[in-house]
């Protein structure tokens, strides 16, 4: 009863659609959109540009949450299954997932591009109409420590020696993006000369309010002292900026937006995200929060989508180039599912961008 009610409630967009079909007539097939959630900000841009790109390409959409179930996740697929639709554009409940939903795909000939939640090496080895169409998460990281580079290279005077406090939020902990972007930054920090401390460190689960809790009880209890808060998405980084404003932690306390010292941040600390969000920009054009990394949820969204397009006119999108020009990728790499040259041609990589003032 819980299955049926659940699936009762999903929302479904449907579009007209010609451009994918390999048939001119009027029976059109649909392309399925399965989302883990679609509450968080990445996700919710995600569908917009899937909607936005649908209508270029005249495709058909239904789209589908899982509201963070798995259980729910494999029953939607195997519902559209039933009903026709074997072509998808997914971001799985989680990896561990994606062998099964690829092998259930496969059953009936269709095909899937995975974009945010990475698939797993086993789950493209099952056949070659499976791609990634995502950016790599150390690379997100890696970013991150390069703008934090840049803040100290050009306010020498915010830093004694290299030596380096962090308060440090994680998103939910085993999601591929928690993990690689952890890795991505420390590993830079380190390569740039840093010496980290980690001061504190939380798993906020990727919400603005519980990195708010995180950091008040932080700055009300201990009062230890650190020199820069990175945080894994915009959302926890717009948490801690919340914390830090209504501690009075800024240049101006009646002013909270006033850049007095002019290092780019009203805050006393430079604070840092991922995802390049509205909201994120915004804080950044108010002064507060310092820096973030563009995931480029729309090219993310078209890549894949145009993938699966490429399987349902041709076949196969082996050896295709996007719209946008990214082809498969050609070297592994330390980050899954780059990491096996049996399924590298079907990884297509949508770069990360920095993004700082």
């Amino acid at each position: 009863m819980k299955k049926f009610l659940l699936i009762s409630v999903l929302s479904a967009f449907v579009f007209s659609f010609i451009g994918c079909d390999k048939n001119s007539s009027s029976q059109k097939e649909v392309i399925g959109v399965l989302l883990r959630n679609d509450n968080e900000a990445f996700f919710q841009a995600y569908k917009k540009g899937l909607l936005e790109s649908a209508q270029k390409l005249n495709v058909t959409l239904q789209i589908y949450s899982a509201n963070n179930d798995a259980a729910i996740q494999i029953d939607q697929i195997k519902t559209m299954l039933l009903n026709g639709v074997k072509n998808f554009v997914i971001i799985a409940y989680s990896t561990d997932l994606t062998e099964q939903i690829t092998k259930i795909i496969n059953s009936q000939g269709g095909s899937a591009a995975f974009s945010n939640v990475i698939p797993s090496v086993e789950a493209l080895k099952v056949g070659k109409n499976f791609f990634y169409a995502s950016s790599p998460e150390t690379d997100a990281g890696n970013f991150q420590a390069q703008i934090i580079d840049n803040y100290f290279k050009k306010n020498p005077g915010k830093l004694s020696g290299k030596t380096l406090n962090v308060v440090y939020f994680n998103g939910e902990y085993g999601h591929p993006a928690q993990i690689y972007r952890k890795v991505g930054v420390m590993e830079g920090l380190q390569k740039l000369g840093y010496i980290v401390n980690i001061v504190a460190e939380y798993g906020a689960n990727w919400d603005r309010a519980s990195a708010r809790q995180y950091l008040d009880l932080l700055i009300e209890g201990s009062g230890k002292k650190f020199d820069v808060v990175i945080a894994q998405n915009d959302e926890m980084a717009l948490g801690a900026v919340d914390s830090l404003v209504s501690h009075g932690l800024v240049d101006n306390p009646s002013s909270p937006t006033k850049d007095i010292d002019n290092d780019g941040t009203a805050l006393i600390v430079p604070v840092l995200g991922v995802d390049a969000t509205d909201a994120g920009k915004a804080s950044m054009a108010s002064n507060q929060m310092y820096g973030t990394v563009l995931q480029d949820a729309n090219a993310q969204a078209a890549t894949a989508l145009e993938l699966v397009c490429q399987c349902m006119k041709n076949g196969s999108a082996q050896g295709y180039t996007t719209q946008g020009g990214l082809k498969a990728a050609t070297q592994v790499t330390k980050e899954a599912p780059l990491t096996d040259s049996a399924v590298i041609g079907q990884c297509f990589v949508v770069p990360f961008v920095p993004v700082q003032k």
